[in-house]
Order: structure tokens, then sequence, then C-alpha cells
């Protein structure tokens, strides 16, 4: 054999070993890239199954991938969603045998994002009774019964068991009957309806108010199977006041107040609310089974 084969058999040996150690390291990036590639897909799906509460994610998972480098909790936090947010937040003591109790680092700002976003029922019946304490004694005492559907509302006020007062809406025209004077007025009123309207039960926004002008003292979360609420104490120094308030985290409706003043910490105004019904529009089975009926709201030409 001559010597320039020989020497083209050693390049071309050469060349199939270079190419072959090219298609092994192209082979490997490629597995790396596909490896990448299928990590970043799955960390993207478990991602937004997370996001949207699809499936549980362990808690040292979570302070892994969704927490900033000051502990706090990225967007993947809805305070919004009050689920989201006890489940991003809670610590809880274990509970008692009715509801779990969580408590949560509360600020006025989370508060009033989660209580301001609930979106108020479509359709409510609530039954509320408040009373007015002097020297530790009953002074006076209010029931109220309220029904809503949709901008239609009426409500029925009892003082001191006797019924004062009538109000109908049925979002183009008001009723008001004053049962002691027998005196009735009728109006046209424009359709929106708003607690601010109702002088005698409390809106939410009173309450976050005095939080402006107040101290959160204590504060807690009751989860239980039918209902959420916040259970919260705080203090109004200017008007040396306590309030504590509970407020559901479904509807959004004020259910339990008790106000106490003076330093001998003295029971002035108690409340409490009882959600008889309620419902959104579009929830056919509830509407069907419903009390608020559209003859509540009927007013009869005058």
């Amino acid at each position: 054999m001559k010597k320039s084969e020989k020497f083209s058999l050693k390049s071309l040996k050469s060349i199939r070993l270079k190419l072959s150690e090219n298609n092994k390291l192209t082979k490997a990036i490629s597995v790396i890239f596909l490896i990448l590639i299928m990590s970043g897909l799955f960390a993207f799906i478990i991602t937004g199954l997370y996001q949207f509460n699809l499936i549980p994610v362990p808690p040292f998972i979570q302070n892994i991938f969704f927490k900033t480098d000051g502990g706090g909790l990225t967007a993947v936090s809805d305070d919004k969603n009050i689920y989201d947010f006890l489940r991003n937040n809670e610590e809880s003591d274990g509970g008692d045998a009715n509801g779990g109790g969580y408590y949560l680092e509360y600020t006025l700002g989370n508060i009033k994002d989660i209580i301001t976003n609930i979106p108020l029922p479509d359709n409510l019946y609530l039954e509320t009774e408040a009373k007015y304490y002097t020297d530790g004694k009953t002074s006076r005492t209010e029931e109220m019964s309220l029904w809503k559907k949709g901008d239609k509302y009426k409500y029925r006020l009892i003082v001191n068991t006797e019924l004062k007062e009538t109000y109908t809406n049925d979002s183009k025209k008001e009723l008001i009957e004053n049962h002691q004077t027998k005196n009735s007025l009728t109006r046209t009123v424009s359709p929106a309806f708003s607690f601010d309207n109702i002088p005698h039960i409390k809106n939410i926004n009173y309450y976050l108010n005095l939080l402006d002008s107040g101290e959160i003292t204590n504060y807690y979360i009751y989860r239980y199977p039918d209902s959420n609420i916040a259970h919260i104490l705080y203090i109004v120094p200017q008007l040396d006041q306590r309030e504590l308030i509970d407020i559901s985290l479904d509807t959004g409706i004020v259910l339990s107040v008790k106000s106490r003043v003076g330093i001998n910490d003295d029971l002035f105004y108690e409340c409490t609310t009882k959600i008889i019904e309620f419902y959104y529009d579009g929830d056919d089975s509830a509407a069907a089974k419903s009390s608020i009926q559209d003859s509540l709201f009927a007013i009869n030409s005058r």
C-alpha cells in the first residue's frame, strides 16, 4: 500500500472519530435542552395549577418557589380571595371541634382588601336585633327584618316590641309607612341598593372607617364547614371605645357587634344579625326554594 493511501485512511478514521464524538456531544446537548424544556414546562403547569388552587403544594415547596427574598408572598397570593389568603397565611393552633382557628398577620390594608372585595349577594333576607344599654340595663331594643332582591329591598323596624316603620323600594318608587302616626309617603327614587340607605343597620364601611382612627388589638379567622368569619377586636382611643365585630367572609355582612366604653368596660351597644337566606342571580336551584318573592316589594298606586 502506498504511503499516500495509508495517510488517507488515517485521515478518514480521524474524521470519523471526530464526527462520532461530535454526534455524541450533540446528542448530549440535545438531551440536556430537552430536559430543561420539559422541566420548564412541568414547572409552568405546576405553577398554573397552584395559582388556580387545583392542587395542594407542600409548604416547603411554597417557601422555595412562591416567596420573595424578604419572605413576603408574590403575586400568586390573591388577598381578594379569602380562601387563597387563608391557605397562604394560616398558622393553625389546632382549632376546635367545630371549626379551625387561624391567626393572621393583619394590617388595615389587607382587612379592607378582603372584606370590601367580597361580592354582596344579589338576594338577601336578614334579621337583626340591636340593644342599647344604660347603667347595665337595656334601654332600647330595635329589631329589623330586611329583604333584598337585586335593586329592590324592604325593611321593617320594630322598636321596643312595637312596629314603627316599614320601608319598601321597588327600584322605581319608595314607600315609607310610619305605623305609629299612620302616615305614609310614596315618591320616585333611583334604583340603587346600598346599606348606607338603611338607617338601622350599620354598614361594613362604618366599621372600617372606625378602624382608620382605631387600633386593632386582636383578630382571628374562624373556619366552619359552612361559613368563614373574621373576628376583630379594636379600640378607638378618642372615643374611649372598644369594638368587637364578627364579619361573614362569605357574604360581607356584619354578623355581630359589641361596643364597650369607659374604665369599667361598660357594655352600651350590641347587635346580632342572622342571615336567613342569600343567593346570587343565576342560582336557579336557590331561587326556586327562595322566600324572597317579587310580591314583597310591590307598591300599590295611591
